[in-house]
This record gives C-alpha cells, structure tokens and sequence, in this order.
C-alpha cells in the first residue's frame, strides 16, 4: 500500500477521536456539572505555580510563562481551563501530526510502520490516555522532546540541550523518559561531546531543583483556593512509589511497561541490529515506576520514549520498521491493543469498575 497525505490526516482524525474517548469522563462532569474535575483542577494547579511568585519551584516554568496570561482569566477558573485545555489540544494535534509523519510516510511504509500507528490509536496507553490525562506537563514535554530530535536531526546539538533544560524544568521526570532519548540521539549523530552538550543543561537544572527548588512555604493557602489541589506536590517526599494495590494493578502495570520495550526490541530485530545506547535510553522511564505512585502514566510515557527512539531511525540509517512474524511476538501484544480506554494515571483502566 502506498502512503498518502489522506493516510496521515486520517491517522490525525483517528487520533483525536481516540483523545476525546479518553477525555470524555472528565469532559462529560464538565458539561453536565459545570464543575471541574479534580483531575483537571490538579493539572490546572501547576500552570499557578511561578517563579513569580513563589520563587524557583520544580514544575514552575510553565506557570511563569503563562503568568501574564492567568492574570487576566478571573472568573473563578473556567476560562483558566478553557486556556490550558486549548493550549493542550494544540500540542497534541502537533505531536500526532509528527507521528503520522514518522510511522505513514510517503510511499511504501517499512514493515510494521502501519502496525505501531493503528496501535497507538488502539492501545490504552496511546492516544487515548493523551485524553484521559489532559493537560499533564508531560505533554508540553513530548512537544519539546520532539523539537529537541528535529533540532538534532538539522545538527543544532545547543538547541536541543537547552530544550531538554527546559524540559526538566517544565517537570523533573522528563530526566528519566525524554532525556536520555535526546542523549541518545545526538551521540548517534555527532559522538559523545554532543551528548555531553544535550545532558549537560537537564543535569544542571535536575541539580537546581534538588537543591533550591523546594520550599517550606504552604501553597495550599497561597494558592486561590479554587485551584490549590495539588499543593502538597511541592512539600512532598521525592520517592512515592506505589504501594497496597491490588496484585492486578502491578501485573497490568508491568505487562504495559514490558510491551512497548518488546516493540523497541522488534525494531531492532528489524534492523538486525544489536543493542546499543540508543536502545537502551526508554529504559530510564522504568525508574519513574520506583520514583512515583503514577503506574499508568509511567507506562504511557515509556511507549512515548520507543515512538522518539524509533522516529529517529532514518537519521541513524536505520528503517523505522518492527519485525513481528514471530507468533510469540504477536501473541505477546495481542491484549495491549485492545481498546478498553485510557490505561489511567495511578489507578488502571479507570474505565473498568472491576479492576480499580
């Protein structure tokens, strides 16, 4: 089959809709309510944290940017939401534009370049958590991820490490699934001086946050009140991993972990090719599962790193192509596809009364 343009923008279209599934119970208390859900008051609490006003915090960037813009939003949040959801959708259309241009490129697709694209419209760990968790910091952090590659692919090494410091400063666990990916990417293209280049500025901020970005001040009754829901983030312990849930919660959690590095092993299975760094960089992410309480998330995050380290293929003079004809291989992805909603954030498939 031949690739188009229609190909793309259909993947686009698909994409979306999958991200407005994923949205939809947070969405549907909205409309029906005129309240906003806890979930979306927790991620609106981080673009209220500047270094404006309370000093330099982590995840205070993007509130110091957008600063200007909340001061004149004063009708108690709803237009405050409007923004930050807009702001969302905009860079989710241009991350599932890039993706569309990385896994349906013109012409005939490499082998399994079809695949990974109707999966990441299919899997709960694809578009469709993109959705369920609107709004996160994580995605501002996809977009500067992505510019990051591109800016390696033209061989701006400094601009992609100070992407990847801006990164860490929008949210400190870009450190463990973006990072390393741009690391990655630049010593492939230029040796190591260029990776030192790019990890220089995460590492420096990620030791700027450790050491001053804290604080003993309570946010909870600095914060407007309306939206102070997340103050603890900024007084809580660093290490929060998960603990007392159902067996089942940590199975589904490990076999989401694991399928996303079997895609990435296939890759290379591809390309008979054997490991190397550039394999190796997603495998951070899974210290976020010792670091946070955010299974799903993590998982989320993890597949996003093996679609960055694939997207950088071509560059690498590799195809960016998945070798599934093992039966074992397909048999082992076979229930990570199926679409049963967002996989969640700390409790999975929040769609699935059952399992929560």
């Amino acid at each position: 089959m031949q690739i188009t343009q229609r190909h793309r923008l259909t993947f686009v279209a698909l994409a979306v809709l999958a991200y407005f599934i994923g949205a939809a119970p947070h969405l549907f208390v909205v409309v029906t309510t005129g309240n906003i859900p806890d979930a979306l008051l927790w991620n609106l609490s981080h673009f209220h944290v500047s270094y404006q006003e309370y000093g330099f915090l982590r995840r205070g960037l993007i509130g110091s940017a957008v600063a200007p813009v909340e001061r004149l939003l004063t009708d108690g949040g709803r237009q405050e939401l409007a923004f930050m959801l807009t702001l969302d959708f905009a860079i989710v259309v241009g991350l599932f534009g890039a993706l569309a241009q990385v896994l349906l490129p013109d012409g005939r697709p490499a082998r399994g370049q079809a695949f990974l694209a109707v999966a990441f419209l299919l899997t709960p760990a694809g578009a469709m958590q993109m959705g369920y968790d609107m709004a996160r910091l994580d995605h501002i952090n996809f977009g500067l991820v992505a510019l990051a590659l591109l800016s390696i692919s033209y061989g701006r090494i400094a601009g992609a490490g100070i992407l990847m410091g801006l990164a860490v400063l929008v949210h400190e666990a870009a450190l463990f699934y973006g990072a390393p990916i741009v690391v990655a990417a630049a010593i492939a293209r230029r040796g190591n001086a260029a990776g030192l280049a790019v990890a220089a500025p995460a590492l420096f901020a990620a030791i700027a946050l450790y050491l001053f970005g804290g604080t003993d001040a309570d946010l909870a009754t600095l914060m407007p009140a309306e939206v102070n829901i997340a103050a603890s983030v900024w007084t809580r312990d660093l290490l929060e991993p998960a603990r007392g849930f159902p067996p089942l919660h940590y199975l589904i959690a490990a076999y989401f972990a694991f399928v996303p590095l079997l895609l990435l092993q296939r890759h290379y299975a591809h390309n008979d090719k054997r490991p190397d760094l550039a394999m190796l960089a997603p495998f951070a992410a899974l210290a976020l599962f010792a670091l946070g309480v955010d299974y799903g998330r993590w998982t989320h995050c993890l597949f996003m790193a093996v679609l960055a380290t694939i997207a950088m293929a071509p560059p690498r003079r590799m195809s960016p192509g998945l070798d599934l004809t093992p039966a074992w291989s397909r048999a082992a992805i076979s229930i990570w596809l199926i679409p049963a909603g967002p996989i969640g954030i700390a409790l999975l498939y929040p769609l699935i009364p059952w399992i929560i």
